[in-house]
């Protein structure tokens, strides 16, 4: 194989990088349904909160295509995001 071809994994966590991006993109501009109208705290962790976490998401995998493989740096980046995501839906389900 060509040293220049990328790997498979570089490209299979590249396009998950992409589609992630794509996700929290549609979640700024079209919002993701969740009542933004919140006072405090909590209005901007229900406005942006869900596209924070699948920005970090997609920060995780870019570093994953860029190193070509599943680094500590991609699990702490994934790691956040997922604490980000418990964080969203406690503000969400809880009044």
């Amino acid at each position: 194989m060509n040293d220049l071809a990328p790997s498979r994994t570089r490209v299979g966590f590249a396009l998950a990088a992409v589609a992630a991006t794509m996700i929290a993109v549609v979640f700024l501009v079209l919002g993701d349904g969740a009542d933004s109208t919140a006072d405090g705290w909590r209005g901007p962790v229900l406005e942006y909160g869900h596209a924070a976490v699948w920005l970090l998401l997609a920060a995780g995998l870019a570093v994953a295509a860029v190193r070509q493989r599943w680094s500590r740096a991609s699990s702490v980046l994934c790691g956040v995001a997922g604490l980000g995501y418990v964080a969203f839906l406690t503000t969400l389900f809880t009044s």
